[in-house]
């Protein structure tokens, strides 16, 4: 595997995940063995027993850490989350790629060396989404209800943003530390998923080229989505925000 040289910084937002971390956090440290990293774990307010493996597990892995950011509202708060983590990856580490992923295990974690791979294989590209509508995607254990919602979000900001990009709602995302810099400077307004959304129209907005990649994408086994019906409301809604804001120039860097 062919990496960067300064190493990997991974965020993951969880909330009542304690089976999902457990299995999660070995894999990313197996795949990651002799590559330097940073996980950035943002709790939301776990009351599972979540926090507590987790202090488990930093104290003897000094590279993750725990970051609170208890939800102050109802509905899914992702987009708070991620942008948490990644504000305090790029304040307190020197790594130059970044990564985005799920604690539910239904992003696989053995993807990560083929998507680090490409970022150092073709330097024009900036960033790298792991897709699920492009050759190669499989896609197991997801009601048609998600499937056909998430068909018709994407369909939407396709048309809205830019026909080149297929999956525009996948959290399993993998950058450069230069387009983190772009979202952190960015004029995002979204605290819920959202926000996922308002990292790419940024990274459109400013020429980055993104490149997808085929993922294999497993329904979690247990628990449940964080996504309710409210949310699925406020992410229709978000997406015409940002498709507006994106046609106004908001996401335009000086």
């Amino acid at each position: 595997m062919t990496h960067s040289t300064r190493g990997v910084a991974l965020c993951m937002p969880v909330l009542d995940d304690r089976d999902g971390i457990a299995d999660v956090l070995p894999r990313i440290d197996r795949v990651l063995a002799g590559v330097a990293h940073t996980v950035a774990v943002v709790d939301g307010g776990s009351r599972d027993g979540t926090r507590e493996w987790l202090d488990g597990w930093i104290a003897s892995h000094p590279h993750c850490h725990r970051i609170d950011r208890p939800k102050l509202r109802p509905g899914c708060l992702r987009g708070d989350a991620t942008h948490a983590g990644l504000l305090w990856l790029l304040a307190n580490t020197e790594h130059d790629v970044f990564v985005d992923i799920d604690a539910d295990g239904a992003q696989r974690p053995e993807e990560i060396p083929t998507a680090l791979d490409h970022l150092a294989t073709h330097p024009g590209c900036d960033v790298v989404v792991a897709s699920k509508y492009v050759a190669g995607a499989r896609v197991t254990g997801r009601p048609w209800s998600r499937r056909a919602g998430s068909r018709v979000y994407n369909g939407l900001l396709r048309a809205g943003l830019a026909w080149s990009l297929h999956d525009y709602s996948n959290s399993y995302r993998f950058y450069r530390r230069r387009a983190a810099e772009l979202v952190a400077r960015a004029d995002t307004r979204h605290d819920t998923p959202v926000f996922l959304v308002e990292m790419v129209a940024t990274w459109l907005a400013s020429g980055v080229r993104i490149d997808e990649l085929p993922t294999f994408y497993e329904e979690r086994a247990g628990g449940r989505s964080k996504v309710g019906l409210r949310d699925a409301v406020r992410g229709f809604t978000g997406a015409w925000d940002v498709i507006l804001g994106a046609r106004r120039g908001r996401y335009r860097m000086a």
